[in-house]
């Protein structure tokens, strides 16, 4: 009982210095960032310790390691793995490179831990693994994360290193799998290795690869190496191909209560790349290294301060900015695939969700990042042909839409970012105009001889014809946005007629719900597809609406609101239609993307009334705790409709205005870049 006692003791006093040091570290906006806001039901977030945008995520991976941020609010611990995304749905990707501190006989499979006292705050996390009685803390920096685990006496203290860990999901085939992986005992104190792994949600075929260096503070007693469930322990080095997993483990024997740290860089390129990232923490200083890390998050929240009514609604609103500047990561200098000077961004997972809410939001608040993205965006087009709509390990995929990436860039071209070869800008949008991808699910626009052609989408041309079309429309808008700006203005006078096409799937007779007038798909022979009604919708593959139905996507034209509003039948039959998408069952979905701008349209028909009663409902949705977020973060896009709302400002991608809508905050002050 006296031995019980001291070790909870031991465990207390460490858990509450941990939270004196996070607690003394906070001093800027940071400190109302809350990771767990999300993290449970649709929400997705990650809430493992993050820089901002930072290339290394570690977290702890649970359960059947099915969750795409890796960790759930059930479930054993299984380790903590280096590389995570935030707020996805559909299948995971990464969970790269698992470590796991155990003790007792030695076993490298069926190690994980039950749970308790687990807390997660701003870049730090931290668990009591009840199995083993070892409490375990994490840190980070940008490339390279520094474990800290407290072993008990009596014992003994291991880490194990899992090669071969992966996420797995396999929705609509978008599992993961492991293609290679290896482990390497360099020295007492230092292991290193590598995964590669193809699939995951953007189904990529072509392997990424993740190294990894990691030292320890305290030298190993004895060490080895394992493949599969074998222990080879006088072996340093394994590999393996296949779906045979492989690792290493550190011993640190003796039978006294020890602490010993763990830093683990990272990197896509090379060990000797991961070792060079590792020394981003000098050391084996956990404090200061958290420091470190809660000062960058003050210095980028800088830019926006607010006067909150309530600390809930200051918590909501910057973590909302947090999460998104999690993704897309900063890889620069880890770009495998070639050799250039442009900064090298990747997880753009998916432009699709972020170009309506998160880059408009950075282009605000964080003008220099969001200039590099852009360049990112450009330079990928440049060696590979295509922007993304999505792209995570190196790799495009999966195309949701149109070439969303076009919004994406004519938002920072609108709001005159600085840095951006806008020549180069414009060539790559104009590829994705006119030139058809061999596979419009990774990239590009499907169907384009159609829409040049025909002047529409047909269901025969391509899947998912009537959302596409709606989102074509917008998408060359944007690429004569740019052409006109330029000076290009025969090419912008193409581009804005093809933006005036969406009207060729309008089928005026189309009646619901007190509404005439809807966008319908349509066959090549001018046939209107039947059976059909405005409530039909498909995910993958189908040949009408994606994440959404026809009362979405007839509402879906930014570029050209009042030409929508002329078609509904005017101001005051548009208003009717709004107030009917709002109030029907199964019409509006507030849970997704394509609903975003809609009750900021209200505006255009002079109802600014309605915009704010609209608004201020639907925040009521969102909430300072684990089930914040009515639906997938995806990349911080929800959370930045949030954010942009309660600022009471919303912007139109692509375009140089704000719709004011209704603020819940007495102040805001953004700074600009510029100081202004």
């Amino acid at each position: 009982m006296k031995i019980f006692s001291k070790k909870l003791n031991c465990i207390v006093l460490f858990s509450l210095f941990a939270a004196l040091s996070t607690a003394q570290a906070e001093q800027g906006n940071s400190k109302f960032i809350d990771p767990k806001i999300g993290s449970q039901g649709a929400g997705n977030t990650f809430l493992g310790p993050s820089m901002p945008f930072g290339m290394i995520k570690p977290g702890p991976d649970t359960g059947n390691n099915s969750s795409n941020s890796g960790w759930d609010a059930s479930g054993s611990i299984n380790g903590f793995s280096q590389t995570h995304v935030s707020g996805t749905g559909g299948g995971a990707k990464y969970g790269n490179i698992l470590v796991m501190p155990t003790n007792g006989g030695l076993s490298v499979a069926g190690i994980s831990s039950e749970r308790e006292n687990e807390s997660a705050k701003l870049c730090h996390y931290s668990v009591l693994l009840k199995r083993y009685n070892i409490f375990a803390e994490i840190t980070t920096a940008s490339k390279a994360a520094l474990y800290r685990f407290k072993f008990p006496e009596g014992k003994g203290s291991r880490v194990v290193f899992d090669a071969g860990h992966l996420l797995f999901n396999d929705i609509a085939g978008e599992g993961q799998h492991l293609v290679s992986s290896s482990a390497q005992i360099l020295s007492p104190t230092e292991v290193c290795g590598h995964t590669s792994v193809r699939g995951g949600w953007n189904k990529q075929p072509v392997p990424y690869t993740v190294y990894f260096y990691a030292a320890s503070d305290t030298p190993a007693a004895s060490f080895g190496v394992f493949k599969g469930g074998e222990i080879l322990k006088k072996s340093k080095k394994i590999e393996a191909e296949g779906e045979t997993k492989t690792g290493a483990w550190l011993e640190f024997g003796g039978e006294n209560e020890k602490t010993v740290s763990v830093k683990i860089g990272i990197s896509f390129v090379s060990v000797e790349k991961a070792k060079k990232n590792a020394r981003e923490i000098k050391g084996f200083d956990f404090e200061k290294t958290l420091l470190n890390a809660v000062s960058a998050w003050d210095a980028a929240l800088s830019a926006v301060n607010i006067s909150a009514p309530n600390e809930d609604l200051a918590k909501v609103f910057y973590t909302s900015l947090y999460h998104a500047m999690l993704m897309p990561s900063d890889r620069s200098g880890e770009n495998p695939l070639w050799k250039s000077d442009e900064p090298y961004y990747d997880d753009f997972y998916a432009i699709w969700d972020t170009f309506r809410t998160s880059a408009p939001l950075l282009a605000l608040i964080s003008p220099k990042r969001q200039s590099e993205c852009v360049r990112a965006l450009i330079d990928i087009q440049r060696h590979e042909g295509f922007l993304p709509d999505g792209r995570s390990g190196n790799y495009n995929g999966r195309t949701q839409g149109g070439s969303d990436a076009d919004i994406f860039i004519a938002d920072a071209f609108a709001k005159k970012l600085k840095g951006v070869n806008w020549l180069d800008a414009y060539a790559a949008v104009k590829a994705d105009a006119e030139n058809t991808p061999l596979d419009h699910f990774k990239e590009g626009r499907g169907g384009l001889d159609d829409w040049k052609n025909l002047g529409y989408l047909s269901i025969e041309g391509v899947d998912r014809s009537a959302c596409k079309q709606m989102e074509y429309a917008y998408n060359d808008y944007c690429v004569a946005l740019i052409a006109k700006g330029l000076g290009k203005t025969k090419e912008a006078e193409l581009y804005f007629k093809r933006s005036a096409q969406w009207q060729n799937l309008w089928d005026e007779n189309l009646e619901d719900g007190g509404v005439k007038g809807f966008i319908r798909p349509r066959r090549r022979d001018g046939s209107w597809l039947e059976p059909f009604t405005p409530y039909d919708g498909c995910s993958w593959g189908g040949n009408t609406f994606y994440e959404g139905n026809s009362w979405t996507y007839s509402l879906f034209v930014p570029h050209d609101i009042p030409g929508l509003i002329k078609k509904c039948g005017g101001k005051e039959a548009f208003v009717k239609r709004l107030d009917a998408f709002f109030a029907g069952p199964n019409r509006c979905d507030i849970s997704n993307e394509p609903f975003f701008l809609s009750p900021y349209l209200y505006i255009w028909a002079g109802r600014h009334d309605k915009t704010a009663e609209r608004v201020r409902e639907i925040m009521k949705h969102y909430h300072a705790s684990p089930h914040g977020l009515p639906g997938n973060d995806d990349s911080g896009a929800l959370g930045a409709w949030f954010a942009l709302s309660a600022m009471g400002i919303f912007p139109n991608a692509g375009h140089d205005y704000y719709f004011i809508g209704s603020p819940i905050f007495e102040k805001t002050e953004i700074t600009l870049g510029g100081e202004k």
